[in-house]
C-alpha cells in the first residue's frame, strides 16, 4: 500500500521528509498556457529576465534588487520594480484553511491530514523547482503567514502542527483565509492554490475572492469523505469542535444527506466558476500524490 494513503491522522517529521521523494517523482508538467491577464497572452516556462514587462509597481521586500527601475525611482522618490512575464510565471501562493470539521474521516485518515500532506508536497515541489512560494495557513486558533518561504523546515513544522487533533476543539475563526492579509491583497500573476473544507462566504468575502481571481489563476481543492454516505444505520459518537456528540443514522437520512450535499456542491462549483476559479473535488481514498499530479497536469504546479 502507498505509505501516503493511510497515515496516522497526526503527521510527524518522518512523514514530511518522505513527501520530498514523492514530490520529486511527480513527473513533468505539460506545456500549458499560464495565467493570462488578457486574451491571447502567453507565459514562457523559462525563468529569468523576460523580454516582456508585465507591470511597474512599488518595490516590495521580496523583489529582486536587479529589477528596480532607477529612473522611475529617482523621478518619484519611491522605489519601483519592473515585473516580467517569466518571473511571475513561477510564483505560487498556498492558502490552507482547516475548520474543526476537517478533523474527520471514516476510513484511511482525516481530511485535515490529507490537506496537510498535499500542502507538504506543494512545498517540496516548489523548493525542488526553485519556485517562489508564499503561504497563509489557518487552523484551530492558529494563523501563519509568510511572504516567501525562506526556510522550508518552518513551513513543514507548521503543517505538522496543523494535523494535531487538539485543534478541532479550538475556537475557529469564520473569516475567510483570502481576506484581511496584505500578502493576498497584493498578489498578482500567481498560481493560487486554496486547500479548505470551507464552502460558504458573505458578500464582502466574495468581493475579495473575486479580486484575487481577477489578478491570479486560482485553483480550489476540495476533499470529501464519500464513505460518510455509506454508514450503516445505527447510533454513532462523533467528535467535533462542539465536543462528543451522539447521532442516530437512518438509511433514508443518509440518502437525503447525500443528495443534499451533492446538490449543494454543484451550486458551489457553479459559484466558483462565475468567479473564474478552477474547482477540483477529490475523495479521501485518493492519495495526495495522485491529487498533486492532477494539479501538475492543470498547471498549478510544474
Amino acid at each position: 500500500m502507498n505509505p501516503l494513503l493511510a497515515p496516522s491522522p497526526e503527521l510527524d517529521d518522518t512523514h514530511f521528509a518522505l513527501l520530498a521523494h514523492y514530490a520529486k517523482h511527480l513527473g513533468r508538467a505539460p506545456k500549458a498556457m499560464r495565467f493570462a491577464a488578457t486574451t491571447g497572452e502567453r507565459r514562457s516556462r523559462q525563468k529569468g529576465h523576460g523580454m516582456e514587462m508585465l507591470e511597474l509597481r512599488s518595490y516590495q521586500a521580496s523583489d529582486d534588487l536587479r529589477h528596480i527601475d532607477w529612473r522611475v525611482t529617482a523621478r518619484t522618490g519611491q522605489a519601483h520594480t519592473r515585473l516580467y512575464a517569466q518571473e511571475n510565471d513561477h510564483q505560487r501562493l498556498l492558502l490552507m484553511d482547516l475548520s474543526p470539521s476537517a478533523y474527520f474521516g471514516t476510513k484511511h485518515t482525516f481530511i485535515s491530514t490529507r490537506f496537510a500532506q498535499l500542502a507538504g508536497l506543494i512545498a517540496w515541489r516548489s523548493k525542488q523547482q526553485g519556485d517562489a512560494l508564499s503561504y497563509r495557513l489557518t487552523y484551530g486558533a492558529q494563523h501563519q503567514t509568510s511572504g516567501n518561504t525562506q526556510s522550508l523546515s518552518v513551513l513543514l513544522a507548521q503543517l505538522k502542527n496543523a494535523t494535531a487533533l487538539s485543534h478541532r476543539a479550538d475556537k475557529y475563526t469564520a473569516d475567510s483565509i483570502w481576506t484581511g492579509s496584505p500578502l493576498i491583497h497584493h498578489a498578482h500573476n500567481k498560481d493560487v492554490i486554496i486547500l479548505t473544507d470551507k464552502q460558504y462566504w458573505d458578500d464582502k468575502e466574495e468581493a475579495a475572492l473575486w479580486q484575487l481571481a481577477k489578478h491570479n489563476r486560482v485553483h480550489w481543492v476540495q476533499i470529501i469523505d464519500s464513505h460518510a454516505f455509506n454508514l450503516p444505520a445505527g447510533h454513532y459518537q462523533m467528535t467535533s469542535g462542539f465536543g462528543i456528540q451522539r447521532i442516530s443514522v437512518t438509511e433514508s437520512g443518509i440518502q437525503q444527506a447525500k443528495a443534499d450535499f451533492f446538490a449543494s456542491n454543484a451550486r458551489f462549483k457553479h459559484r466558483l466558476s462565475l468567479l473564474g476559479i478552477e474547482h477540483y473535488v477529490f475523495d479521501l481514498n485518493e492519495s495526495p500524490e495522485k491529487i498533486a499530479r492532477t494539479l501538475l497536469a492543470k498547471g498549478a504546479l510544474r
